[in-house]
């Protein structure tokens, strides 16, 4: 039974890469122009896209949910930056438009769910504790 709980906490840890992939991914739509650039991103959005992406990526690689929650808010904090600086009425420091925050927002809404998910460990840890 252990095992097979195993691999299903496993698919949650395997969620974090492909979230944290897809972020390094996007972060590539700063050489793209014209019709086929989807998200809008500036040079400081790609530091923030690809250290976030690889802190989501090396989170998931040691099944380490403090570093999938360090990385969603990360993103969250990205995202409310872009939504401020929107607000104001210029893309800011960060460059994006409002499908980059709409991209962190779900990249780190992602991450903090799948981090905030009780692992059977912690759920052994609370039971011996009371």
């Amino acid at each position: 039974m252990s095992s097979y709980l195993d691999l299903n906490y496993r698919k949650l840890d395997r969620a974090a890469i492909v979230l944290g992939a897809m972020s390094i991914m996007s972060a590539g739509f700063i050489f793209v122009h014209g019709t086929f650039q989807l998200v809008q991103i500036g040079a400081i959005g790609l530091v923030v896209g690809s250290v976030l992406g690889l802190l989501a990526i090396a989170a998931g690689l040691l099944a380490e949910r403090a570093l999938m929650l360090a990385a969603g808010a990360g993103f969250l904090l990205a995202a409310a930056a872009q939504l401020v600086m929107l607000s104001a009425g210029s893309s800011g420091f960060l460059g994006g438009n409002a499908s980059t925050f709409s991209l962190w927002l779900a990249l780190g809404a992602g991450l903090i769910a799948l981090g905030m998910v009780p692992r059977p460990e912690t759920a052994e840890e609370t039971s011996a504790a009371d």
